[in-house]
């Protein structure tokens, strides 16, 4: 047992992680975490979230999918 902890203590990273709310919810139905440069443009579910990589503020670092649109989330 001590063997797996050590191996898993480094940093984990994804592409994108999916947080579903049952086991038998639809990939398509399931909110996503991801990231990467200028305003997201996938077509996620709603309840997904963006973290902006190239943002210039608080203003635009994070955006969440609300009601099938991509809104800033205003940080400041």
């Amino acid at each position: 047992m001590a063997r797996f902890i050590k191996k898993m203590r480094g940093p984990v990273s994804f592409v994108e992680v999916g947080v579903k709310s049952t086991s038998n919810e639809l990939d398509d139905n399931t909110p996503r975490i991801s990231s990467g440069t200028g305003v997201p443009a996938a077509a996620h579910a709603n309840g997904s979230i963006f973290l902006r990589t190239d943002a210039l503020g608080a203003d635009t670092a994070i955006y969440a999918r609300i009601g099938g649109a991509w809104v800033a989330i205003d940080g400041t």
